[in-house]
């Protein structure tokens, strides 16, 4: 009977938390699932938030105490190209599922977009596009970030006031 109920308990768990994910992120998790090469995790909020105070990333941990989950995918572009998707393609996908761009920024030959769907009580899912030469990362956060804290500046600023 008890491990009935802890069967019952971590598919109650389970999929609960796959609901958690925007459907953006479980479409692209779809489309790629089985591929070669395609790897993805998920990091509770706690977990990352230990792992930024490992590394010494203080100031970045500050602004991420309200952060719920963190999900991952690392795809070569090789499977984007297999599977007729395109970034440009997703990106409207984003769009369709109410996120709104924050920012894009290239750096030689790396791009990044940044994305917010607005949530309730601090319950916003930020979505970021990091396009590579040779593969794309997708990462989805869910939460709240505060943005004043992540330039070490207005956090020295802050402190001072």
């Amino acid at each position: 009977m008890r491990s009935l109920s802890l069967l019952f308990a971590f598919l109650l768990i389970t999929s609960v938390s796959s609901l958690a994910q925007t459907s953006s992120y479980r479409m692209l998790k779809n489309k790629f699932k089985g591929q070669p090469e395609v790897h993805s995790f998920s990091l509770s909020g706690w977990l990352g938030r230990a792992v930024l105070s490992m590394a010494g990333e203080y100031e970045f941990k500050n602004a991420i105490r309200e952060l719920d989950h963190v999900r991952f995918m690392v795809i070569p572009k090789a499977a984007f190209a297999s599977q007729h998707v395109s970034v440009n393609g997703f990106k409207k996908v984003l769009r369709e599922d109410s996120f709104q761009e924050l920012a894009f920024i290239r750096d030689k030959r790396e791009e990044v977009s940044i994305y917010l769907r607005e949530g309730n009580n601090h319950k916003n899912n930020y979505f970021v596009l990091v396009e590579e030469e040779d593969e794309i990362v997708a990462i989805e956060l869910k939460g709240y970030i505060d943005p004043a804290l992540l330039n070490p500046k207005n956090t020295i600023l802050a402190s001072k006031k």
